[in-house]
């Protein structure tokens, strides 16, 4: 009797353990990876842009028009994540060739423009679902603009360097620890300023840039 009761014993003891080790074995306590955003990352981008340049000649007339074309080049960041907030700031400078032109102020003459780099130095705002962050972003837009008139071939005008500001809106998603693919719309309002064109006439001309890019940041 002694004997069949420690064999039961045996038994059950072993009925009790083999499960719960067997489920030990096969319960996955591993946390879900959550990319995280802080630090600093550099990148390429590249896209397509239209502008809007409204003229006003200084003795009279006035004239707009629309220009369209490519840019693309470089930036740099930093970012801070709190919980699933991230904050960060960001540079940029591209390469433009965005052009537009309208007849004025007679069919006679063109008047033409053409964006040669844009630029700007941002900060940025956002939600981070995981690897996924949408965000807004806004700050200083810089831009070269020339403003000139075109007659038979021959055109007589200004480039100037302009300051302004920009806004816009994106979205990125990181595809390994150190690398995400962004989309980014900005528009740029780089103000009004004066520009001497053909026969020492002054133009005022206003220059404003809706941007539209593709990316890529390498992120440490």
């Amino acid at each position: 009797m002694r004997s069949y009761f420690l064999a039961s014993a045996a038994a059950a003891a072993l009925m009790i353990a083999t499960p719960a080790s067997a489920a030990d074995q096969f319960v996955d306590t591993t946390a879900p990876t959550v990319f995280d955003w802080t630090g600093f990352y550099v990148g390429l981008h590249g896209g397509g842009a239209g502008s809007r340049i409204g003229w006003q000649y200084v003795v009279g007339g006035a004239a707009s028009h629309s220009g369209s074309g490519a840019f693309g080049g470089v930036q740099a960041g930093y970012n801070v994540q709190n919980g699933a907030w991230v904050f960060g700031g960001e540079a940029d400078l591209s390469y433009a060739d965005i052009d537009g032109d309208t007849p004025c102020p007679s069919p006679t003459y063109s008047c033409n423009s053409d964006i040669g780099w844009l630029g700007s130095v941002r900060g940025r705002a956002g939600y981070a679902f995981d690897n996924v962050l949408l965000y807004g972003t806004a700050g200083l837009g810089l831009g070269s603009v020339r403003i000139e008139t075109e007659l038979g071939g021959v055109t007589a005008g200004e480039r100037k360097t302009r300051v302004g500001w920009t806004a816009g809106a994106g979205a990125e998603m990181a595809f390994s620890d150190a690398w995400s693919a962004k989309g980014e719309y900005l528009y740029y309002d780089l103000g009004r300023s004066t520009y001497t064109v053909d026969s020492g006439l002054e133009v005022s001309a206003r220059t404003r840039v809706h941007t539209f890019k593709v990316g890529v940041n390498f992120h440490w």
